[in-house]
């Protein structure tokens, strides 16, 4: 086995108070929907082994639930050492907290650099329900490529749209960026 392998990669899942970060981790872990999940108080951390599709290989996520209150910014960044991987999330009904990602951004980059990362836009079925993008598509490619994202994806913990193909991409993303630092 290569030596960045069947390793734990740590990832923090980042982004404003109440964007659906402990719920998507729920859905993805334990592979439930939280009704009435609370706001995170400081950090929390989830286990979870991901097999690679197209090749034989089994890596085994951290993924560090990072609090979004300003409260706790001043002892995040010691949680953001050691990740592999950053998941930016926004709610798609909550514009600020799109525009707050660059401040998140910032706050990572200056402990880790920069690091493979995706975008979620979450909470896609409240969307579906009044049937009117609140965020136009448009913003989040922009916010994507803003933070250096590499993948936008909308999502859905409560109906499980597109969580576990998120993971599946920044796992393979950290896989790749580990291979490359091994050659």
């Amino acid at each position: 086995m290569p030596p960045y392998s069947n390793r734990l990669y740590k990832i923090c899942i980042v982004g404003d108070g109440g964007v659906g970060k402990t719920t998507i981790l729920h859905r993805f872990v334990d592979g439930v929907f939280l009704e009435n999940a609370k706001l995170t108080i400081g950090t929390n951390f989830f286990l979870k082994s991901v097999k690679l599709e197209d090749e034989n290989i089994k890596v085994i996520l951290q993924i560090w639930d990072l609090s979004g209150q300003e409260r706790f910014s001043i002892i995040r960044p010691n949680f953001y050492s050691g990740a592999k991987g950053i998941i930016y999330t926004f709610d798609l009904t909550r514009k600020l907290s799109l525009i707050n990602l660059l401040k998140w951004k910032n706050e990572i980059e200056h402990v880790i650099g920069e690091t493979p990362s995706i975008l979620l836009g979450n909470k896609i079925d409240l969307i579906l329900d009044i049937g009117e993008q609140i965020i136009l598509k448009e913003e989040c490619e922009l916010k994507r490529k803003q933070i250096n994202a590499q993948f936008f994806f909308e999502t859905s913990a409560k109906n499980n749209i597109g969580i576990s193909k998120a993971f599946n991409i920044i796992s393979r993303r950290i896989y790749e960026s580990l291979k490359i630092e091994h050659l």
